[in-house]
């Protein structure tokens, strides 16, 4: 299982060296792939397009982007949703996570946005869904952010508990708080737990927009604690 995050950890490098490249790209559905999208696809072809870590008898699906994939980390194993089960060994994490993705994004290699990815891991679901993401949606319109949140939500309804954890406060970002509103009023209207991460005091790394390990562990941390109050478990 490390060799695998280590080897995943440096295709996605690539990728996302890329993917602040074509972020208006992305949003518009348009033009050509960057390097390292067959290497990811390949990967996923190998061990599926959902991961499963842990060994728990509860199991917890997450939809995310980078931060749940752990972007940026030299081993991927010290990723907030390896780090999660690790806190809780009751927790088994069905792991759907494609970096710089989001409700709108669908990444450089898409199509891979949570309207996208969103039935297959809502399948994965037992009774525990986490929706981890937001970030990459500061480039879209607020109005398209909602739409495309109703989808996403609407779809997992049918999840006993769903939560979902909205943006960091990225020093490399702008425009978090308006998305990080709309996610609360959606996810509020559907009596879904929402866990704001703005207040969140996390270490980012050097690109100012990854979390570093402890970061990630931290983030773990908050995660299931919101799990817990969301009576997860």
């Amino acid at each position: 299982m490390r060799t695998r995050r280590i080897v995943i950890a440096s295709l996605a490098a690539a990728v996302l060296a890329a993917a602040g490249v074509v972020a208006a790209v992305a949003l518009t559905r348009a033009g050509a792939e960057p390097p390292g999208c067959d290497d990811i696809r390949a990967y996923q072809e190998r061990y599926g397009e959902i991961e499963t870590l842990g060994d728990g008898p509860r199991e917890v699906a997450v939809l995310g982007d980078s931060y749940s994939a752990g972007d940026a980390l030299s081993d991927r194993g010290q990723r907030w949703t390896d780090v999660l089960p690790s806190l809780d060994p009751e927790l088994t994490v069905r792991l759907d996570a494609v970096p710089f993705t989001g409700f709108v994004n669908r990444g450089a290699c898409g199509p891979n946005a949570f309207t996208d990815r969103i039935d297959r891991i809502v399948a994965e679901a037992d009774d525990a869904l986490v929706i981890q993401g937001g970030l990459n949606d500061v480039f879209a319109e607020p109005a398209t952010v909602a739409e495309s949140v109703r989808d996403v939500l609407d779809a997992a309804a049918g999840t006993e508990h769903v939560v979902v954890i909205g943006p960091t406060d990225a020093p490399a970002r702008e425009g978090e708080a308006v998305v990080d509103a709309v996610l609360e009023r959606e996810a509020a209207d559907r009596g879904m737990t929402y866990v704001s991460a703005l207040q969140w005091e996390l270490p980012f790394g050097p690109d100012r927009l990854h979390l570093t390990a402890d970061g990630h562990r931290a983030y773990a941390e908050k995660v299931l604690d919101a799990l817990t109050e969301a009576g997860v478990g």
